[in-house]
């Protein structure tokens, strides 16, 4: 590994943004930063600041902190007796980089968002859910993700076939342009979502080939060399997150981190249909497809045959690529598998013949 690296690799998906908004915790509550504003918003909780904050708790102050620019970026400083906090940690001045928690007088707490954010916590709601329930959570999450790409903590997910969501998660933080390394002892290569992933079958090989990236453990199949793999991804000059997939919660206890746990899609019943809607919808954007291309019969389908969000991604990329092509034959080749390989899978999923082909 080059110890002469920095951990700015490691965040570059939460400083190459310029914050946008700034969002209330376990909320959509929402406020925009554009141009536009008043010379040095306020913050607080009077009617004449820019940005007004309605806490129920009485710690913002009428007038708590005050945004200006410097050299480009978003500024945020202190106004208040009650106190300013980035990340829990008290302080009179700060840049606002995505994902930064802004604590107000321990009362409202607003989070800094970027469009790459925007599009993440996009992304975990559908994973978690979509309920008021679920904000929460997926705060938590996104707090769980920015730690892990700064390297302050492993990155664990709990539910079923993990590994391409662990991928996705990868690709709109660190970006796609960085490796993304499966550490699995029983294979050498595989393809998973997005892109040819790489596979190592030892821990510290993973960390050779992962460097500015991901590792991605699955709790099924450990390393021989964990222990190695652990102390090694803890030492200062290692630029690489490591991302847990657990099947159990109780597996995933060894690495002394909340899991992000992701819910069986049984229990998202009345969600179902706008998962595959979404799905669908991504599969068609870089097809030129119309928006509602997948048949009723092939949303049934998928309804009675995927019972993951990665199947379902897995149908509707698959599907699109059949229609977009004409014929299954196209389809494969445009999706780089076998005709063969296409067809199996489609019995194996009971996929009605007379849908096979557009």
């Amino acid at each position: 590994m080059n110890p002469t690296t920095t951990n700015v690799l490691l965040e570059e998906w939460a400083i190459n943004d310029d914050v946008m908004r700034l969002r209330e915790w376990g909320t959509n509550r929402v406020y925009a930063l554009h141009a536009d504003l008043h010379p040095g918003p306020l913050i607080g909780s009077a009617p004449s600041c820019s940005i007004q904050i309605h806490d129920r708790t009485r710690r913002t102050s009428r007038v708590h902190a005050q945004l200006q620019r410097v050299q480009g970026r978003w500024a945020v400083i202190d106004r208040s007796r009650n106190g300013l906090y980035r990340d829990g940690a008290k302080l009179d001045k700060f840049v606002l980089t995505p994902g930064i928690e802004l604590g107000l007088g321990g009362g409202v707490t607003l989070v800094a968002e970027s469009a790459r954010l925007i599009a993440l916590r996009t992304v975990l709601a559908r994973m978690l859910g979509w309920s008021a329930a679920s904000a929460e959570a997926i705060d938590l999450a996104l707090r769980a993700i920015r730690f892990a790409a700064q390297r302050r903590m492993t990155l664990v997910l709990c539910g079923v076939d993990l590994v391409p969501l662990a991928e996705e998660l990868h690709r709109l933080t660190l970006t796609a342009a960085r490796p993304f390394v499966l550490c699995n002892p029983r294979r050498s290569t595989t393809e998973l979502t997005w892109n040819p992933t790489r596979c190592a079958s030892t821990g510290t090989a993973a960390l050779a080939e992962a460097v500015g990236g991901t590792v991605c453990l699955t709790t099924r199949h450990l390393p021989s060399d964990l222990r190695d793999l652990m102390k090694e991804s803890r030492r200062p000059e290692c630029q690489t997150q490591l991302v847990v997939c657990s099947e159990r919660a109780d597996e995933a206890e060894v690495f002394n981190v909340a899991p992000i746990v992701v819910p069986p899609l049984a229990s998202r019943e009345d969600e179902l249909d706008r998962l595959i809607e979404e799905y669908a919808r991504d599969a068609a954007g870089p097809l030129e497809l119309r928006p509602h291309w997948l048949s009723a019969p092939e949303r049934v389908w998928i309804r009675n045959h995927m019972h993951t969000l990665a199947s379902i991604q897995k149908a509707t990329t698959r599907l699109a690529a059949i229609r977009q092509a004409g014929s299954m034959t196209r389809g494969a080749a445009r999706l780089g598998i076998s005709h063969v390989a296409l067809l199996k899978w489609l019995r194996t999923h009971e996929f009605p013949p007379s849908l096979a082909d557009p």
